[in-house]
């Protein structure tokens, strides 16, 4: 939508050159402009053809910085951690790891499973009551969907939380 200000605009006196309004809106985004004439109107051609405007902070497409910062294989991941050894803190870790690097929105106590042969840790004994644990501490939720007809689950803000801020390291 654009709204250009003339010297002469319905029911209003003539106003002077230097009083010379343009006023653009798109979406959440307003510039509106005020001056003489050839300078409101250069203004504005070089604001609207060029990138110098850009969109509100909030329109702009948002980038993640979590996939940019991975490595390219889990165990260099799990390096980059710290190299935990408790079970509960590797299971957040490889929740975390296939939710975001590997874009897995379910997982479940197979998925777990390849993580630990991925990085070639000897697995738990019982992966299903990890992933139960990690659920009560409120680093997983249980979904009632089922993923290749086992139980699933995903990677809570909470999980994000623990392995982004290295909470884990408190827990060892």
């Amino acid at each position: 939508m654009l709204y250009l200000r003339t010297p002469m605009h319905i029911g209003e006196k003539p106003m002077s050159e230097t009083n010379y309004r343009i006023k653009y809106k798109k979406g959440d985004f307003e510039l509106e402009l005020q001056g003489d004439k050839a300078w409101v109107e250069a203004k504005f051609k070089e604001l609207t053809t060029t990138e110098i405007v850009s969109p509100p902070i909030a329109t702009q497409p948002l980038t993640s910085t979590r996939v940019s910062g991975f490595p390219e294989s889990l165990a260099e991941f799990l390096k980059s951690q710290g190299s935990p050894n408790k079970h509960l803190v590797l299971v957040v870790i490889f929740g975390y790891w296939l939710f975001h690097k590997e874009k897995q929105k379910l997982i479940n106590v197979k998925d777990i499973e390849k993580c630990y042969d991925d990085v070639r840790i000897t697995e738990s004994s019982n992966t299903s009551k990890i992933m139960n644990d990690a659920q009560k501490e409120g680093y997983f939720k249980r979904l009632e969907e089922k993923k290749d007809e086992l139980t699933a689950w995903t990677i809570t803000q909470s999980g994000d939380d623990f392995v982004e801020k290295e909470q884990w390291k408190t827990a060892e």
